[in-house]
């Protein structure tokens, strides 16, 4: 027969063990977004990316005629400020993963004490029972 306290540091324990799994989950993505930011980014992010004209129809703003009277840069250029704008997104998108990575890691050592403390109590009263 279980104590109560067994069976209170046994779910403490399953509780721990889902939130490790989440973590460990949550925390792997994170480390593809810091190695490989171009297969995290949003579709529409990576899209407007792809070629000048697909830039510079993303970057324009304000109504219909003033998009008409905004004159296009040369392609050299519209090309440079593509690839400047692309490795600022990508820059962006490693710093999230790492944030995100960083806050997953506090959340698997939470778990993982957790689950240690919890464990040894469990073992603890079942040794208790038996006894």
């Amino acid at each position: 027969m279980r104590s109560k306290l067994e069976v209170y540091a046994l779910a403490v324990c399953f509780a721990a063990v889902v939130c490790l799994v989440i973590s460990a989950g949550i925390g792997g993505y994170a480390i593809i977004r810091i190695i490989q930011p171009e297969l995290t980014l949003k579709k529409w992010d990576y899209d407007q990316y792809q070629s000048n004209e697909a830039f510079w129809q993303s970057k324009r703003y304000g109504t219909a005629e003033e998009r008409k009277l905004e004159r296009r840069p040369a392609e050299e250029d519209l090309t440079k400020r593509r690839l400047e704008s692309f490795s600022r997104t990508l820059s962006a998108e490693r710093r999230g993963g790492a944030q995100t990575l960083i806050q997953s890691a506090m959340f698997f050592l939470a778990g993982a004490i957790l689950l240690f403390i919890h464990w040894r109590i469990a073992r603890r009263a079942r040794q208790d029972v038996r006894a």
